[in-house]
């Protein structure tokens, strides 16, 4: 793993896309998708199934309210942020809520009680800055990202409230359950993508450039590398 890092480094220091090139890092991109394809198939895929069998579905929706209850303070933050004063407020509220009287989040009574779920990531977050998204990248075990969120990862990971309450350990396991969790409930939708595409990473790659791209991408340059394979 040190070396696909090592070069996350260098890329993050190189030369940004062109009209000419408007995915400079497509070999590595389509390499990392490879491996990430494979760790879902021999590990993720397998144990979220193995999961969704084995528990049964009330206790998994425990889970994941468990799970997206630990999230409501990072929203809260990139709420603030972003100026989101009614969001913010609501994102706090629920947290507290469903960690008392929904018994650590296992059951989501903010919801019940008018209190409606909503999610930003810090992606979203810079987005609406107009923070300049750089080049497409494909991170491993990440996933889809770009240069510009490659560099907030991190800061994201710091800036996460439950992470200093939780500890590191604890976090990590958040982690992987969720992305268990995730893997589970998102089966069907996951699999389609992955055996119905023609060619999974221009699926992919426009997926993410849809949803976090910025909006004055020139849209014949993004897509330009695709179109001529």
């Amino acid at each position: 793993m040190g070396k696909p890092f090592l070069y996350i480094l260098f890329l993050l220091a190189a030369c940004s896309a062109t009209p000419e090139n408007p995915d400079p890092h497509r070999e590595f991109n389509k390499d990392m998708l490879e491996f990430n394809l494979a760790l879902d198939k021999n590990i993720l895929k397998p144990t979220a199934l193995a999961y969704r069998d084995v528990v049964p579905d009330v206790a998994r929706e425990s889970i994941s309210d468990f799970l997206a209850n630990l999230k409501e303070p990072f929203y809260s933050i990139n709420y603030i942020v972003t100026c989101d004063a009614e969001h913010a407020a609501n994102s706090l509220f629920r947290f507290v809520i469903n960690s008392t009287l929904g018994i650590i989040g296992l059951f989501d009574v903010g919801e019940q009680i008018g209190l409606e779920k909503t999610e930003i990531s810090h992606q979203s977050t810079l987005k609406k800055f107009d923070v300049p998204l750089g080049d497409y990248l494909v991170l491993p075990i990440l996933g889809s990202s770009s240069t510009r969120d490659a560099i907030a990862e991190p800061i994201a990971w710091f800036a996460d409230p439950v992470g200093y309450f939780i500890g590191f350990p604890f976090m990590l396991a958040k982690y992987v359950l969720t992305a268990i969790s995730d893997r589970a409930e998102n089966a069907n939708l996951i699999d389609s993508t992955i055996h119905n595409s023609m060619d999974i990473y221009s699926t992919t790659k426009s997926m993410y450039l849809q949803k976090y791209g910025d909006m004055s991408t020139n849209a014949d340059d993004i897509f330009l590398d695709d179109e001529e394979d």
